[in-house]
């Protein structure tokens, strides 16, 4: 909880209308998400201005706002040049009075899981705050910042970057105590060059950390394993083989009901059971105790915290279809993610008699963009997928490498979904949809579970 007018005076900003109460809770800049007791920010936007959503706020319950100008209503307004900068300014102030530590989280993929992971088991000895959904950018991390609450002892936070410097900047503004990176992998290939660039990229979270502050680093990556005697302060080495002071062993990954294993640890190993799918959550799961270990939370403890720990939407979700089941991956893709993806779609342990994937462009590749959709196609062939959908123009030419049945569209969704249906419907079919943010495949799944059709473009 902080004060409006203790907020204002930090930042010289005109407060218009000033009315009691003043305390408030939270912050958001989507006037459908405020409420009762947040402060909503007017963000300016391309589609839309927040200016334009003030009475719709204040309606929900805000108890006030960030403006750039006075529209007339509304009470504790701050009257600020550039809302999107007065956003930052307005965290950093508000971050300079939280006590709690703080962790950083990042990685080429599973960074939303793992921010989930580890807030879990911290949960087991501290109140534990964490970012929501994917508050991970220069507008959702300021936001989460005012949503903090008071008595937080520990608060985790995802990071992500399309481009270098971004981590470095949310770095700043967080001032992290104790980070994990998962992964580095051709995600942002596009933008960024190569692996190494990304790699770089990511440590820009180690570099924030103080010299007394904790890493949990993914081993399985070499340019994180190179990175290591950079570390500030402690590292704690997670990963899929012994080398690694955290991993699993014994897994069990083709339950539908989530996986079990045993996390190997420096004081002895563990049995871990999670609800979540993949064969890359064990890993994940080794870096939320590590972390959770640095921070004094006893192993056993923290692993039993990771039991509570609910399916993610759109992140490897499994559900219910009217044609059988529908493997929900669909919040983004790189190479290593549809690669984790297909090993769980063609291991899940369900009465099904076909597994098929509806697979979505892979975005920001940059000029291996087509060598990366080819070797998608042949993975789900080495995987022994059935039935192959392309949606996209990358991934239809790549559609070409497809030696079995199914159908390619690159621009047309319900066509595609038209012979989607055609097919799934006549047999029990475990169906994967994975695709790049952009693609918004969310509107196959809709319209797969609930007979519709799709509406309007990706993006």
């Amino acid at each position: 909880m902080w004060d409006l007018r203790e907020a204002a005076e930090a930042l010289e900003a005109r407060l218009i209308r000033p009315t009691a109460p003043f305390s408030v809770f939270g912050a958001a800049c989507d006037s459908r998400r405020v409420q009762p007791g947040d402060v909503f920010v007017a963000l300016p936007g391309h589609r839309a201005n927040g200016h334009d959503f003030l009475s719709e706020a204040f309606a929900r319950g805000a108890m006030g706002a960030v403006v750039s100008r006075d529209p007339g209503f509304g009470t504790n307004l701050f009257l600020v040049p550039d809302v999107p900068t007065a956003l930052r300014e307005l965290a950093a102030w508000r971050r300079a009075a939280i006590e709690a530590p703080i962790v950083g989280v990042t990685g080429s993929f599973g960074k939303t899981t793992t921010k989930e992971l580890v807030a879990a088991a911290l949960s087991a000895r501290y109140r534990t705050y964490r970012a929501p959904e994917n508050y991970n950018t220069e507008i959702g991390v300021p936001l989460a910042i005012l949503s903090i609450p008071d008595d937080v002892e520990a608060a985790v936070f995802e990071l992500g970057m399309t481009a270098r410097g971004e981590i470095r900047e949310l770095g700043e503004l967080l001032q992290p105590w104790a980070g994990i990176i998962t992964s580095v992998g051709p995600a942002h290939l596009g933008s960024l060059g190569s692996l190494e660039a990304i790699a770089e990229a990511k440590w820009e979270l180690a570099a924030a950390l103080p010299e007394e502050g904790i890493l949990a680093l993914g081993w399985d990556s070499p340019e994180l394993r190179s990175r290591a005697d950079r570390c500030p302060g402690l590292c704690l080495r997670f990963g899929s083989t012994p080398d690694a002071d955290f991993h699993p062993e014994d897994l069990v990954t083709d339950r539908p009901e989530g996986v079990t294993f045993r996390a190997v640890t420096p004081a002895g190993d563990l049995p871990v059971q999670l609800k979540l799918l993949g064969e890359h959550v064990p890993v994940l799961a080794c870096g939320a105790i590590a972390l959770a270990w640095g921070m004094g939370v006893p192993e056993k403890s923290a692993a039993q915290a990771l039991a509570h720990v609910e399916p993610i939407p759109h992140r490897l979700q499994l559900r219910p279809a009217p044609f059988g089941w529908l493997l929900d991956d669909c919040y983004n893709a790189n190479p290593l993610s549809v690669k984790a993806a297909l090993r769980t779609l063609s291991t899940l342990k369900l009465a099904v008699a076909r597994r098929a994937i509806l697979f979505g462009d892979m975005l920001d590749l940059g000029s291996d963009e087509d060598r990366f959709h080819a070797q998608a196609i042949h993975d789900a062939q080495d995987q022994g997928v059935d039935v192959m959908f392309c949606y996209g123009p990358r991934s239809a030419a790549a559609f070409r490498f497809w030696n079995g049945p199914g159908a390619a569209e690159a621009e047309d969704l319900d066509a595609l979904l038209t012979e989607i249906r055609k097919e799934v419907w006549s047999a029990p079919t475990l169906l994967l949809v994975k695709g790049s943010r952009a693609m918004a495949l969310e509107r196959a799944i809709e319209a797969l579970v609930n007979h519709v059709t799709t509406t309007g473009s990706p993006g």
